[in-house]
């Protein structure tokens, strides 16, 4: 739960509406979870192991989040990386695992108490199958795409940074940890820390992503641009004036400005004195 209020943290600063709303309504739920289990509920066992309330921050609300961050990356793999096939597969897999985390999380909405967490459902297997899937291929198709986007001879600790937080190379560390855990210890909640985090993450991860595309003029690493040569110098060049109609404009070259229509220019330029006269009254 530290590390939830940490990422929020850092997300709030950021601010991208949608998910900081999720992400918001989680951080009071989960609030209100760790007071109820370690405020009045200290010392209860009962308390410790009520699932009555977990559904909505651990399993729902993670779920949304996921199904935001995953879609938008699937869209920037199909449309900007090239990777069709992936960005599909990927795809699937978002509306999968979507449908598992809604499954699971209505599961022990319904059952409550009754519902063994740590032998979920069939739902919560899916869940963590697809979401480790799932994010490994994001991690790896976000860094063939990257390869293509960045030279290797910048800066190491930006290009480093970028590497595992753009690429979702984290979410798909901690996703893989998490199945590993739910399988290893199946009779064990060790797995529900990752869920506590792992919305967090999806959205700082997506949030990095879109922050990287801005550019500070004149901050550090900015590169001012090469000024475009003027391929033909002789062509001709138009002037619109005042006016706004199709015949006030003028016509010439990189050198002399050349009258086009006389009485088009003698149009404009009465409209633009009139107009000087009317500011001056």
């Amino acid at each position: 739960m530290f590390f939830n209020y940490g990422l929020m943290g850092a997300l709030i600063v950021q601010v991208f509406c949608t998910l900081l709303l999720l992400e918001l309504a989680e951080t009071g739920m989960m609030t209100f979870y760790a007071y109820r289990v370690f405020g009045i509920g200290y010392g209860d066992l009962d308390a410790l192991t009520d699932n009555t309330f977990v559904w909505l921050p651990a399993v729902i609300l993670p779920t949304l989040t996921a199904t935001i961050v995953q879609a938008c990356y699937a869209h920037r793999i199909f449309c900007f990386a090239g990777f069709k096939i992936a960005g599909s597969v990927i795809a699937v897999l978002t509306v999968l695992q979507f449908g598992a985390g809604i499954i699971w999380g209505a599961t022990i909405r319904t059952e409550g108490n009754q519902f063994d967490f740590t032998h979920g459902s069939p739902s919560t297997v899916v869940w963590l199958t697809s979401a480790a899937v799932l994010n490994l291929s994001i991690a790896a198709a976000s860094v063939l795409q990257l390869r293509q986007e960045i030279s290797a001879d910048g800066n190491k600790f930006i290009l480093g940074v970028r590497y595992i937080v753009e690429t979702g190379f984290l979410a798909a560390i901690l996703a893989i940890f998490q199945l590993i855990i739910y399988s290893a210890y199946p009779s064990h909640k060790y797995f529900e820390t990752g869920i506590w985090t792992l919305g967090k993450l999806y959205s700082n991860t997506l949030l990095a992503l879109l922050n990287s595309r801005a550019v500070t003029v004149g901050g550090r690493d900015y590169e001012v641009p090469p000024p475009v040569p003027i391929s033909n110098p002789g062509a001709p060049l138009q002037f619109e004036l005042a006016g706004g109609s199709n015949d006030s404009w003028l016509t010439g070259t990189t050198g002399d400005t050349q009258e086009c229509d006389s009485t088009s220019r003698t149009q404009g330029l009465h409209k633009v004195q009139s107009g000087v006269e009317h500011s001056a009254v």
